[in-house]
């Protein structure tokens, strides 16, 4: 199971960091850029250690994002503060610390950034960089995962968790809401629904109208909002149709 929780992202960002481990040092190239030459050019500007082999991993990201796996390196990338290709990144046990870019990188501002590390400045954008991630993996799996039971109610609980969170603006509120939560529901909800109407589905049925309904009034004037508005009429409308038959 992949859950969307702080900590399993931080392990990941932090490349799963033994307790006792020194720097770990992660490479974040483009698609097909991974080559042996940078890897040799990278190894020697990190500092030596005892035996003078430091660990360092090599991770290449795609522009497109075909999968999951893809989805979550992506995630972790973004935890991590990549914003531009190619870049390393330095962690420890409390996880990503600095993101030096390559180009023109030195061995002594490697160096510098491990003896004088700017934590109390990270640890002020780590909070929005694991939120981002989150957002980014929620979205990824609500169009890639498979809608069994058990990945609905995890991505339901997911999104509730994010929009409840206090980096939520107004705006992802109503994104979520209508992109994930409501659409996740309706999915438990047709799978639940084998032909007639019982208690759980019209419980089922109501709870994904209030999220969409939720959404729409955190700002009915916005774009989202009047796209739930329009989702709700639709509805309300094949809701009326459906009770001629019944």
């Amino acid at each position: 199971m992949r859950l969307l929780l702080i900590s399993i992202l931080y392990s990941a960002a932090a490349v799963l960091i033994p307790p006792a481990a020194a720097e770990v040092y992660t490479v974040y190239t483009a698609q097909g850029k991974n080559s042996t030459e940078l890897q040799r050019h990278v190894r020697k500007l990190l500092p030596a250690t005892a035996d003078n082999q430091p660990e360092c991993q090599f991770v290449e990201l795609r522009k497109d994002c075909p999968d999951l796996q893809q989805a979550e390196a992506q995630a972790t990338a973004i935890a991590a503060g990549v914003t531009h290709l190619p870049c390393l990144v330095i962690a420890d046990t409390d996880g990503p610390y600095a993101t030096l870019l390559l180009r023109g990188l030195t061995r002594k501002a490697v160096e510098q950034a491990v003896a004088q590390p700017n934590k109390e400045h990270q640890q002020a954008e780590r909070q929005q960089r694991v939120f981002d991630a989150q957002l980014y993996l929620l979205f990824a799996r609500c169009a890639m995962e498979e809608a069994t039971d058990e990945h609905l109610s995890e991505l339901i609980q997911e999104s509730r968790q994010l929009l409840s969170h206090e980096l939520c603006t107004n705006e992802l509120q109503q994104l979520i809401g209508l992109r994930c939560l409501y659409p996740l529901l309706m999915k438990q909800y047709a799978i639940g629904h084998t032909g007639a109407h019982t208690p759980e589905t019209e419980a089922k049925l109501l709870e994904a109208i209030a999220a969409l309904e939720e959404a729409r009034d955190i700002n009915p004037n916005s774009t989202l909002g009047k796209r739930a508005h329009d989702e709700r009429h639709r509805l309300r409308m094949a809701r009326r149709e459906a009770r001629k038959y019944e």
